[in-house]
């Protein structure tokens, strides 16, 4: 071969220099590199899956507290009726006349559901979830 084709078929090899000096020195530093390389791989995989695990932490709260508050509304409003909350009042032909809210009843359950909520998840026992890593 002329030296033209050499120039074709050969690359020039990159060269990082060689440390020069015991083994030692070279083993150490090679273990620097590798950790360092190791340390920026974890902290980037870290700071990609932290996004992901928050969404669904909050996904999962918000079903929990979801869960949790309409169970609680729908114990407390089975003791009433529409009679407990409101009067109809009529005239002598049967019209409505006049509907009054109790304002007391209606204070009672505002004021009960939130409590009973909250010792409910309080109640709660940490839930948990999966993360399928493909």
């Amino acid at each position: 071969m002329d030296k033209k084709e050499e120039k074709i078929f050969s690359r020039p090899r990159i060269n990082f220099g060689r440390i020069k000096g015991n083994n030692k020195l070279r083993k150490f530093i090679t273990i620097i590199a590798i950790l360092t390389i190791a340390i920026i791989v974890f902290k980037l995989v870290i700071n990609s899956s932290i996004p992901i695990i928050d969404d669904r932490c909050r996904n999962l709260a918000k079903s929990i507290a979801t869960k949790v508050s309409n169970e609680e509304a729908t114990r407390v409003m089975a003791d009433y009726k529409y009679e407990d909350l409101f009067r109809v009042e009529k005239d002598d032909e049967d019209n409505i006349k006049m509907i009054s809210a109790d304002m007391i009843t209606i204070n009672r359950i505002i004021s009960d559901i939130p409590i009973l909520i909250q010792e409910s998840l309080e109640k709660e026992e940490n839930s948990t979830f999966k993360i399928k890593l493909r």
